[in-house]
This record gives structure tokens, C-alpha cells and sequence, in this order.
């Protein structure tokens, strides 16, 4: 039980800093201070609940970071192969994948105002994955990010992710959109309703040791969706 609070813990702090990054991001309003940005996240009876269901929604800085466990998360055997990609998954989704492809962020901002709030395209995508193994420092750690919208949606622009690893490791880049196989009336890359499309992700693994959290959030949602899991980084 203490390690599983320290994980929250470690949560707490790296959601606080994406929260601080949106929270600079967002129009002026009536918004959380930004005084509270610097104080320690509460740990709710949620956080409890995502012990034993696996599952939270974490509210931070006025906006709501939607997250995820991995259910396959459970560290497995070591691996024998070092600085190659490492798969980080029990069980493969259903629908299209989607190649990786190491693209710059683009930071497009999609907010505008509906009924007095703040809203974007992304706010009824959802995201999940499963995130698990051993690998070593300077491995590439594979996963995959289950995308699927609520909508019809068209992804012009393409959104950004972030990817967590650790306490220290936290990178952004885009989405491969223009390898997505669906496109709307006008040719541009789009999720279907309800249409699982999965993108496969890599990071390279920090030099790090033991159990650590990986993060994946997507940008631009005024609740961030994504899920994380834990792996275990073995030194030589």
C-alpha cells in the first residue's frame, strides 16, 4: 500500500505541472487562482477508488485530467535485448494502427467559447492503453494509444500528447494524423464515431532504475484524456 501511495504521489506532482502549463494557456477568466497551482494536490476518496476499480478522474487547475490504469501493468520477466524497441503490451485492440512517427508539437490552440465556456473539438475523445515490462535505459518502450471519439471527428488541426516517464521525463510531441485511414468529405483525417483508431508510441527510456510511472495524456481537451502504466527500468 505505501508504494502505490508514493505512485499517487509521484501522479500528483506530474499532472500539477501539465496543469500549470495549461492553466498558463487559458484566456483570462474565472478560473482556479493561480496561487493554488504550487500547492500539493488533495488525494481524494478517487484516488482510492483507482486502487481497487482502477480508474480516477483527478481534477487540477480548473481543468480535469481524465486518467486511465493500465490493466496489464504488472511487471513482467526481464528482457534480454537492449537499445531496440521493447513492446509494452498484453493484448493488441481492435482497429487500424497507426505508425509511429516522431513529429514536432504543433500546439494549435482549438478553444473557443460556447454558452459562456471555454470548449475544443477533442472534449469527447477518450484514450487508453495498456503499458507494462522490463526494459533497460536507452530501450525504446512501444505501446500503443487507443483513440475514439463520441463524434465524428475531423482532426484538422492534429492534436498534441505528452508522454510521462518518471518523475523527471516529460515530452510532447504530435499525433501521426496524416496516416490515419479515415478522411471526411473533404480529404482530411478524421475518427469516426465510436471507431477505435490506435497509434503506436514510443519513447526512449530515461537513465532510470526500478519501478516507473509512464504517463500519456492527450493536449488540447479541457480534460485531458489518457492512462498510464508502470515498468520496471533494470540496470545492467
Amino acid at each position: 500500500m505505501t508504494d502505490l501511495l508514493d505512485e499517487m504521489d509521484e501522479m500528483d506532482e506530474r499532472l500539477t505541472i501539465a496543469a500549470r502549463r495549461w492553466q498558463t494557456e487559458q484566456p483570462p477568466g474565472s478560473g482556479v487562482p493561480l496561487d493554488r497551482l504550487d500547492e500539493r494536490l488533495p488525494r481524494p476518496v478517487a484516488w482510492r477508488a483507482l486502487v481497487a476499480a482502477a480508474v480516477a478522474v483527478l481534477v487540477v487547475a480548473g481543468g480535469a485530467v481524465a486518467l486511465t490504469r493500465s490493466q496489464d501493468d504488472v511487471t513482467q520477466a526481464p528482457t534480454t535485448t537492449t537499445h531496440t524497441p521493447t513492446r509494452a503490451e498484453s493484448s493488441v485492440p481492435s482497429g487500424p494502427l497507426v505508425a509511429w512517427k516522431s513529429l514536432p508539437a504543433g500546439h494549435p490552440d482549438v478553444r473557443h467559447r460556447k454558452h459562456g465556456e471555454i470548449v475544443t473539438p477533442f472534449d469527447h475523445v477518450s484514450a487508453t492503453g495498456s503499458i507494462s515490462g522490463s526494459v533497460h535505459p536507452g530501450d525504446t518502450l512501444t505501446f500503443t494509444a487507443v483513440l475514439e471519439s463520441s463524434t465524428d471527428l475531423t482532426l484538422d488541426p492534429c492534436p498534441d500528447f505528452n508522454i510521462a516517464f518518471g518523475r523527471h521525463s516529460w515530452q510532447t510531441w504530435q499525433l501521426n494524423c496524416a496516416q490515419v485511414p479515415f478522411r471526411d468529405d473533404q480529404g482530411r483525417p478524421m475518427l469516426p464515431a465510436f471507431q477505435d483508431v490506435r497509434f503506436e508510441m514510443q519513447v526512449q527510456v530515461p537513465d532510470v532504475g526500478g519501478e516507473q510511472k509512464v504517463l500519456w495524456t492527450l493536449d488540447g481537451p479541457q480534460s485531458m484524456p489518457g492512462f498510464y502504466g508502470i515498468v520496471r527500468v533494470l540496470r545492467p
